[in-house]
């Protein structure tokens, strides 16, 4: 059975990441959902952005919650990757849930400072956006939401504002024994290069489901179709679509 194919941050490899341009490129192809991340800014919104800082956007060193959201809105998000995609505005997470919910997956990236303690954003964003996907998303779709992040003080604590959710855990090494994760996980994520099959192994013994990034040539796509991964996420879905669902692509 082939594994989902997720776009990392929509198609990143033909539009600007984490925009609707690169959302709507991804949906072009028979995908099976969408990653993509979320941070807050400084007046609370969540919105859809990857990097710690704006470097790319603006040259700031400053990260998102140091702009409020209408600052954000008066950046180019699209410039960068391109002058095809300049006037590119910032999503907010309630357009993509709205836009999105009942279109595709959804894989949520909450991201977080990796502190010991939830800093004021993370611990915000734990709350904000179980709340936002509850609200937003109608209940038969909510199934195809999960949320993941890298913080597992940020997943305990959204668990505990919403259980009925799915959540994921993305993880930096294979060392980590699956028996001491909490029952609300039902996936956790490991990049391509630290997968093995003894990890594999050991994740499908506990029931959870195997995510792996960034498969973009067909050999990176054929080493986790071949350790069993069921999720392999990718920037340039469009190239993996055609490996893995030739059928459909043709």
């Amino acid at each position: 059975m082939f594994p989902w194919i997720i776009a990392h941050r929509g198609a990143m490899a033909e539009a600007p990441e984490n925009t609707a341009a690169a959302f709507e490129r991804a949906l072009d192809y028979p995908i099976d959902g969408i990653e993509f991340d979320v941070q807050l800014s400084r007046d609370g919104i969540p919105v859809i952005f990857h990097d710690s800082t704006l470097k790319k956007i603006n040259q700031s060193k400053k990260p998102i919650f140091a702009y409020s959201y209408q600052e954000l809105c008066r950046m180019d998000w699209g410039a960068w990757f391109s002058v095809a995609f300049r006037g590119e505005p910032i999503l907010t997470l309630d357009q993509v849930l709205l836009n999105y919910g009942t279109k595709t997956r959804l894989l949520v990236e909450v991201k977080s400072e990796g502190a010991k303690n939830l800093n004021a954003s993370a611990a915000g964003l734990a709350e904000l956006v179980p709340q936002q996907v509850q609200s937003l998303v109608p209940d038969e779709c909510l199934h195809q939401v999960m949320i993941i992040s890298f913080d597992p003080l940020i997943i305990a604590r959204a668990a505990e504002f919403a259980p009925q959710l799915q959540y994921g855990r993305n993880l930096r090494a294979n060392r980590e024994n699956p028996r001491d994760w909490p029952d609300c996980l039902r996936a956790v994520s490991l990049p391509l290069r630290k997968m093995t099959q003894q990890f594999v192994n050991r994740c499908h013994e506990r029931g959870l489901r195997v995510m792996t990034y960034s498969c973009n040539t067909l050999r990176q796509a054929e080493i986790a179709l071949n350790m069993g991964v069921d999720v392999v996420m990718s920037d340039d879905p469009g190239r993996i679509c055609r490996y893995l669902k030739p059928e459909v692509c043709s």
